[in-house]
């Protein structure tokens, strides 16, 4: 017999907040490269990259179904919106 898994559906709160804290890091993360790259490549690139790769990662991690450390601070985030 195969074991029923509970899905629970995640709030779009919660998604946009997932997004939010991603988002952050990538842009972060890109800053960084983009400074010690001494603005030779265009910040836009940076800004786009960022989106996207925080678009992926929350579609990863709400299919998924674990809670790691990026849901806390999503739920942080939700308390202060």
């Amino acid at each position: 017999m195969k074991s029923k898994k509970k899905k629970t559906k995640i709030r779009l709160k919660h998604k946009i907040a997932l997004f939010t804290v991603y988002f952050v890091l990538f842009i972060a993360l890109t800053a960084m490269i983009d400074y010690y790259a001494y603005d030779m490549i265009n910040p836009w690139i940076f800004t786009v990259l960022s989106f996207v790769g925080a678009v992926w990662a929350t579609i990863v991690h709400a299919k998924s179904h674990e809670r790691t450390k990026a849901d806390e601070l999503a739920r942080d985030l939700e308390e202060i919106v």
